[in-house]
């Protein structure tokens, strides 16, 4: 498999995957996505635990997210995508769809609720991983073709 090849279908699945874990975590019923925070707040003992909690899973969000706009974006470039707004527009496009349809998934599910504000979260989320990739690509084109950057 060439390295470009290899490229691609690393970023796709990467992309693919993360879209799965979010949603399972989506899947998960309030008791248990509660608790999955709860633990990690606990190791912000110096918070109140309600804040502690709303920072876990506000963290989370962006996180997660910031991880899918970096995969997809590397995987529409690796795809042939070349022009860098366009890239940035869809993959940032796509991921708040995903966020959208995401929060609405979570209006089924026992103890949960679809959130507008976590939506617009997970789209900074997006945004800032799209623009992690740009450096990247920008490395790998000057050293490849000198000055000019894809």
């Amino acid at each position: 498999m060439k390295t470009k090849e290899g490229k691609r279908w690393i970023y796709t699945l990467l992309t693919l995957l993360v879209m799965a874990a979010i949603w399972l975590f989506s899947s998960a019923d309030g008791t248990l996505s509660g608790s999955q925070s709860g633990m990690l707040a606990r190791l912000l003992f110096w918070m109140e635990p309600d804040q502690a909690s709303f920072l876990v899973r506000k963290t989370a969000h962006f996180t997660i997210y910031l991880i899918l706009g970096f995969s997809m974006s590397g995987a529409l470039k690796e795809w042939g995508l070349k022009h860098r707004g366009w890239r940035l527009l869809l993959t940032v496009l796509c991921c708040f769809l995903y966020a959208c349809s995401d929060e609405w998934h979570q209006t089924f599910v026992a103890g949960r609720a679809g959130q507008f504000r976590d939506v617009c979260l997970d789209t900074a989320g997006s945004l800032t991983g799209s623009l992690l990739q740009l450096p990247v690509w920008q490395h790998h084109w000057r050293r490849k073709s000198g000055p000019a950057c894809g």
